[in-house]
């Protein structure tokens, strides 16, 4: 589920409250992504905006990048710092994008990539591409991505959207199956997530170069745990604790009517650009 965004700062401040099911049920990102995205940075040095619990984190390390990683949540950030324990080629910054980038000394070293998953709409859209051409050297690179569900099985997305109009809860559907293509692998809907770098010109000052490439996997969970891992949306989260009890239950007891487990057809999107 990919949230829009606007800043909505209780919505982007949400996550800490459900770090650890946010951290178990949130999906991974494609081991070909993270490779891909590796491949094409001119050093390791990268920063990471929104990091989270370090989800993907977790994979670019893995592959011997040095990461600074950037996340607001305190909570999220705690559970981040134990993953990477004793980790020297690791830092955390527990601020936002821009009271990071803010506070960055004159003449600081550049890196040589900046990633965010999932997140990126979280940043000011007024000054996220002056921030990130400030954080990225000249031939280094951005690259965002975001995950989207797809179910196998429509009468999924119809409990939900009965659900939510049954409580009058107003929550843009974003449950739908993957546009057709004779491409499978470009990007074809209209829909970007917010933040996308080919809807805004401002980030033609500081990138080019502007590639998108969409990867597709396949993904099961348990019915409970599906319905966790939406509750760790900024969506459900700001919902009044009552409701979203009392919804969680109606969904699992639904959706275990269809079956033992939600069968999820998986798309993650991902920009990539060069910094002149």
């Amino acid at each position: 589920m990919t949230e829009t965004a606007g800043i909505d700062s209780a919505r982007a401040r949400s996550f800490g409250a459900a770090a650890a099911d946010y951290d178990r049920y949130r999906p991974r990102y494609p081991d070909q992504l993270v490779d891909d995205v590796v491949a094409m940075l001119p050093g390791r040095r990268i920063v990471e905006v929104g990091a989270g619990t370090g989800i993907a984190t977790a994979a670019f390390a893995a592959r011997g990048m040095a990461m600074t990683c950037v996340e607001p949540d305190t909570a999220m950030a705690a559970m981040l710092l134990a993953k990477f324990a004793g980790d020297p080629d690791l830092h955390v910054d527990v601020a936002t994008f821009e009271e990071w980038s803010a506070a960055r000394p004159a003449g600081a070293l550049r890196f040589d990539g900046l990633i965010s998953a999932q997140a990126w709409h979280w940043t000011d859209p007024k000054r996220r591409w002056a921030d990130a051409g400030a954080a990225v050297r000249s031939g280094g690179m951005i690259a965002l991505f975001w995950n989207e569900d797809h179910y196998a099985d429509p009468r999924v997305s119809d409990a939900y959207a009965a659900a939510y109009d049954r409580r009058g809860i107003e929550i843009r559907s974003v449950h739908k199956e993957p546009a057709p293509s004779s491409d499978p692998d470009k990007i074809v809907d209209q829909k970007r997530p917010e933040g996308w770098p080919e809807v805004h010109a401002e980030a033609d000052e500081y990138f080019t170069n502007l590639g998108t490439h969409r990867y597709h996997w396949t993904r099961r969970m348990s019915v409970a745990d599906y319905v966790a891992r939406i509750n760790t949306t900024s969506a459900h989260l700001i919902l009044a604790p009552e409701v979203r009890d009392d919804m969680t239950v109606e969904l699992i007891a639904t959706l275990t009517g269809y079956g033992d487990e939600i069968e999820l057809a998986m798309t993650t999107d991902l920009a990539t650009a060069v910094r002149r």
